[in-house]
């Protein structure tokens, strides 16, 4: 046995044992580094792991300045940077103070590999891992428990990624994955809400602050850990300055500053949101910063009044009538307000009033048989239990349709609906408004005509006014600056002219300015309107190029006593059109057909030289007693009043519903009333009828 071990450890055995093992471990070495570069070149790299993550929502209004940033799908406050915007003082302070040999090693650094491997046997403890940016891009991409096995994982992907990607690929994924403190991933968002400013101008002070951040985004958090965050960046600093990167003393900023995301335009943005569902990243808006700047003045200039009549509600609207693009959006008084910014008064639907009349008329004239000049009858009349009166409650016996429509008579409207027909006008609404699709003709009936039983949004409303705008063509909304909205014929040229036209008199100042000298009047047609028991007041305007909707009201839906689109949001509707930067001359342009036929008004092709004024195509039409408000029986108990009617046929009285008896066309027919309300109701052979309200008072 000692001859045994004295021959095993002798100077020779030892000598080739130490060969055999240097030569063996040699080989073994060779062929694992051999079968290491084999499979960094033919094991598959999964590309896809450095597919760009999904991006919070960033709206930008058309000039590029930011309105909101949301969150990722994840909940992480995200937007990719390109190198190359990324400005010049983080990625060298990165790299500086993560990994000073990037531009040089293959992935792994064996320099700081050694360093680590001595550091920790010598402290018997992990204090370095060695980690370069190329490994911490796979730890982003690819998150694992932290053990050895890992540690080989990650620098073999590493290294695979090396061989397939150039350096600043790599470090784009790094400053663009690294987490920066809170829900903050990259350094876009860490330097928009730390310092309020975008990457490229942070200053070296900011940059040595950010980058100190990654290795642990808690611990050196300058909101919670100041000191420990500053002495982080004084490191940072002192790195770069033995790397030669600075070349003057920093300006330093306290670090303490948290800028919170923009939340302009709120109402804006929320419809963006429903409008673009699937969109990230950032979206260049169609929003005018100074268009959306004058809406809000107005409204803030205007907020107290109105409050102290009891609105509390308000929404604007601003669209380029021919792209469809929204310049300005105001959803309540306050765009920093919570509650309006959830609760957008643009997209709420509300009883929209007379704001529906005008395209009533625009059906009548494309077929024909209505003109601006031809007379409509202004008279009470009763639809079983449902009875109209005009908001003055007077009537005026036969008026133009270019006066019913400026004054927005009501008697009028329904004669025309009546004989437009209200399934036909029903379906007209229903191809210009498609949330009426479950609407039916016979639950609306000629209330339709006033609006009865219809609810839209003022963005709906202020799409369809663009058929006015644009010589009949309706542009569908859009909200980004690079999209056009898509537009569809739905009137004749020369109706949408005449519409225009009509709404658009110098008679109509008064209710616009009040006597007020001191505004700007460019040239604009509008309509108002008043929703039943004065709740929702509208107003419509327009020119050749813009369609701007005003709404005032209560946000519960609550009446308010007096308030109408004439008098509260007609007056708003001539400030905002004074004060917006929009060209006043832009006028809808006179299509060829439009001209004049014996002094009138007149369309080539479409209006009926054989159609004759709607008053005297009902049949029947009474002529005494002629229309007033009232008699006065001058203490008499009773008084004999003529019942004159024209007709083509014999007529049929009736008062209080009853009858009392018939007359020819044109003769009279005695009657004797006392004191009270009577309804007379004169109806023809054919059917045709006419109405009249008498008042005896005693």
């Amino acid at each position: 046995m000692k001859l045994f071990l004295r021959t095993l450890f002798s100077w020779d055995s030892l000598f080739r044992w130490g060969r055999s093992l240097l030569r063996w471990g040699s080989l073994s070495l060779c062929v694992f580094a051999l079968g290491w570069i084999l499979a960094l070149v033919c094991v598959p790299f999964p590309h896809h792991w450095l597919e760009r993550p999904e991006e919070g929502f960033r709206l930008l209004d058309r000039e590029g300045q930011a309105l909101w940033r949301g969150l990722n799908p994840d909940d992480v406050d995200h937007s990719w940077l390109p190198l190359e915007e990324a400005g010049e003082w983080v990625p060298a302070a990165l790299i500086a103070v993560e990994d000073q040999r990037f531009a040089t090693h293959v992935g792994v650094d064996p320099v700081a590999l050694l360093r680590a491997i001595g550091q920790n046997l010598y402290s018997r403890r992990v204090v370095s891992g060695a980690s370069t940016i190329s490994t911490q891009v796979i730890r982003l991409v690819r998150p694992r428990p932290r053990t050895l096995s890992t540690k080989f994982f990650e620098a073999f992907r590493a290294m695979q990624m090396e061989i397939r990607y150039d350096k600043a690929f790599i470090l784009e994924q790094y400053i663009n994955r690294a987490p920066f403190g809170g829900n903050r991933m990259g350094l876009a968002s860490a330097a928009r809400r730390s310092f309020g400013k975008e990457a490229e101008l942070l200053s070296a002070g900011e940059a040595a602050l950010l980058a100190g951040l990654p290795q642990s985004p808690s611990r050196f958090d300058p909101s919670r850990f100041h000191e420990a965050a500053e002495r982080r960046r004084e490191m940072v600093l002192l790195r770069m300055e033995a790397e030669g990167l600075l070349a003057e003393e920093p300006i330093l900023d306290s670090g303490r500053r948290w800028v919170p995301p923009p939340l302009e335009a709120p109402a804006f943005r929320d419809w963006i949101r429903i409008r673009y569902p699937d969109r990230q990243g950032s979206f260049l808006s169609s929003l005018d910063p100074q268009f959306q700047a004058e809406v809000e003045a107005l409204a803030a200039q205007e907020q107290s009044t109105y409050q102290q009549q009891g609105l509390d509600g308000i929404a604007m609207l601003v669209v380029e009538a021919r792209s469809g693009k929204v310049r300005a959006m105001l959803g309540g008084w306050d765009p920093e307000d919570p509650l309006h910014g959830h609760i957008n008064s643009c997209l709420r639907r509300r009883s929209v009033g007379s704001t529906l009349k005008p395209f009533f008329y625009a059906m009548a004239m494309e077929q024909g048989w209505l003109q601006p000049q031809s007379l409509l009858p202004d008279r009470p009349r009763s639809y079983l239990d449902y009875r109209p009166e005009n908001m003055d409650q007077l009537s005026n016996g036969e008026v133009s349709a270019r006066e019913a429509l400026i004054r927005s008579l009501n008697h009028p409207a329904l004669a025309l609906l009546e004989r437009i027909g209200a399934e036909a006008g029903l379906q007209r609404m229903q191809h210009l408004f498609p949330a009426l699709q479950s609407h039916r003709a016979e639950d609306l009936g000629l209330g339709l005509a006033l609006g009865g039983g219809v609810e839209l949004s003022l963005l709906e409303l202020c799409e369809a006014y663009s058929l006015f705008a644009t010589g009949g063509e309706r542009v569908h909304l859009v909200g980004a600056e690079a999209e056009a909205g898509e537009g569809e014929a739905m009137m004749h040229p020369g109706v949408s002219y005449w519409i225009s036209d009509m709404l658009s008199g110098a008679e109509r100042d008064p209710l616009l300015y009040q006597s007020r000298a001191d505004v700007q009047r460019p040239r604009f047609a509008f309509k108002t309107g008043t929703s039943h028991g004065h709740r929702d007041a509208w107003a419509l305007g327009w020119n050749g190029n813009w369609v701007i909707g005003i709404w005032l009201g209560r946000m519960d839906g609550a009446p308010v006593e007096g308030l109408s689109g004439g008098t509260h949001a007609a007056p708003l509707l001539a400030t905002l059109f004074g004060r917006l930067p929009v060209d006043s001359a832009v006028w809808p342009q006179a299509p060829e057909s439009v001209g004049e036929r014996q002094g009138q008004p007149w369309i080539a092709g479409l209006s009926d030289p054989q159609a004759q004024d709607l008053l005297s195509e009902t049949g029947c039409r009474i002529l005494s007693p002629p229309p007033q408000e009232s008699w006065v029986l001058g203490g008499r108990e009773r008084v004999w009043i003529s019942l004159r009617a024209e007709a083509e046929e014999e007529v049929n009285w009736f008062l209080n519903g009853i009858w009392v008896g018939r007359s020819e066309s044109g003769e009279s027919l005695p009657l004797q009333l006392m004191a009270g309300a009577h309804q007379l109701r004169a109806v023809s052979a054919s059917g045709h009828a006419d109405e009249r309200q008498v008042e005896l008072l005693p």
